[in-house]
């Protein structure tokens, strides 16, 4: 028996509702938000607010701020070696990364063929990105290390500082008491005051960020009252650097140049998921396009097919090409990045020497030609200035050695971070058959 169309049709349609409706919402867009732009409208004076009667009284011990953490007497010695070489073991990242290798081997052990070739590649891979991951890590802590060290003598500079300008501070005010005119700006002492003591609170806060990173690369517990105090050779490297020599010896250890190499080399048709997943990673429409699975679609371009891999290897090649300019100029801007700081030590040393020198002959003529002692005491004042910037551009030019040392591959190497792919060395794939 055959319902006419109209009954099937009727049927269709009341179906829905008797079965329940399988789109409560209806099938309808949900509305947005939207706050209206109905803000009062009015006139205002441009009067700036007068912040001292807004801000509480607060001198001194009376003050009932929260005070910044401040080191124990005990401190955690830390040496630079110990600092690169554990936040290269620590590296979170890496060791992860360590365990995607472990499962690799584990599926390669157990399964066909073409996926061994594919695993073993991936394998390889993954070993050159843990070492990276190292050497950055590495890179990142010791130069939170030597901003540690430089801010802790800086500190020392910044005290005396401030005393000094305390101590003129004073002087000029029991000679203002005794109706003595003095030769020296007492506002300008004050704020130079102000700013020396601003300078200090800041360079309190960076330690403990400072120790707080170190904490968290070098597997220590994160604590604000637990700090490292750098142990380091203060000596600056001066010796001339080779920028040609410094590029040779660290671009065969780049890990990115490695990668595309290792995949270049021995990319065949049974590999090419690798390929693309090394293209993906320099731009994500790169490795984006692949044959879609089924025999219908294998049947339908059986004569394709073997065309990616020719695509693959052109864009491998043109990704080693690029990537290995890019490793050029890192390395070479790192080399200048340490000569410019060697440069700018040499200028911050001869201006400690010009103000000692000025500090100690005006000791010297003092008696004789009648200088005050605001004098002297301004020059002391500029001679700790000039001796806290010898120190951080002692300090930034450590960080320019590490900057060099991290583009050359080479702070998780010296750390005992050496990956060995297996299939490097090898290089007899379909790219290197034209």
């Amino acid at each position: 028996m055959y319902l006419p169309r109209i009954a099937i049709i009727t049927i269709l349609g009341v179906a829905p509702a008797a079965l329940g409706c399988r789109c409560p919402s209806g099938c309808r867009l949900p509305a947005t938000t939207c706050a209206p732009c109905n803000l009062p409208v009015s006139s205002v004076e441009a009067k700036p607010p007068n912040l001292v009667l807004l801000t509480p009284e607060c001198q001194g011990e009376n003050c009932g701020l929260q005070p910044l953490p401040s080191p124990s007497e005990t401190y955690r010695m830390l040496t630079p070696t110990e600092c690169q070489c554990r936040a290269a073991t620590n590296a979170n990242v890496a060791n992860m990364v360590e365990l995607e290798e472990h499962w690799a081997s584990v599926i390669m052990e157990c399964d066909s063929n073409a996926v061994r070739e594919n695993l073993v590649l991936q394998r390889d891979l993954l070993a050159l990105h843990a070492g990276d991951v190292r050497n950055k890590a590495a890179a990142t802590a010791l130069e939170a290390y030597y901003q540690l060290a430089g801010l802790e003598a800086r500190q020392a500079y910044l005290d005396q500082a401030i005393l000094e300008v305390r101590k003129s501070s004073e002087r000029a005010e029991k000679l203002r008491e005794s109706g003595i005119a003095v030769a020296i700006d007492r506002d300008e002492l004050s704020a130079r005051l102000s700013k020396l003591e601003d300078q200090r609170l800041q360079a309190q806060y960076a330690r403990v960020q400072l120790n707080g990173q170190l904490q968290k690369m070098l597997g220590c517990p994160v604590s604000e009252s637990d700090f490292f105090w750098p142990q380091l050779d203060w000596a600056p490297e001066m010796s001339a650097l080779d920028p040609e020599a410094e590029l040779a010896s660290g671009l065969p250890n780049r890990f990115d140049l490695r990668g595309i190499k290792l995949v270049l080399c021995n990319l065949e048709k049974t590999t090419l998921r690798v390929a693309r997943g090394v293209l993906a990673v320099a731009d994500g429409t790169l490795g984006s396009v692949e044959p879609t699975e089924g025999i219908v679609h294998h049947l339908r371009c059986i004569r394709c097919s073997e065309h990616e891999v020719d695509v693959r290897c052109r864009q491998l090649a043109m990704l080693h090409n690029d990537t290995e300019q890019l490793a050029t100029a890192e390395i070479k801007n790192a080399v200048y990045e340490v000569v410019l700081q060697q440069q700018r030590v040499m200028l911050a040393r001869d201006a400690v020497q010009q103000r000692r020198a000025n500090v100690q002959g005006m000791q010297d003529r003092r008696d004789a030609e009648d200088i005050q002692v605001f004098e002297i005491s301004t020059a002391r004042g500029r001679l700790f200035d000039a001796e806290a910037d010898l120190i951080q551009q002692v300090a930034a030019l450590k960080i320019a050695l590490v900057h060099l040392r991290r583009a050359q591959a080479a702070l998780a190497a010296e750390c005992g971070f050496s990956p060995k792919p297996c299939c490097e060395g090898k290089c007899d794939g379909h790219c290197m058959q034209k």
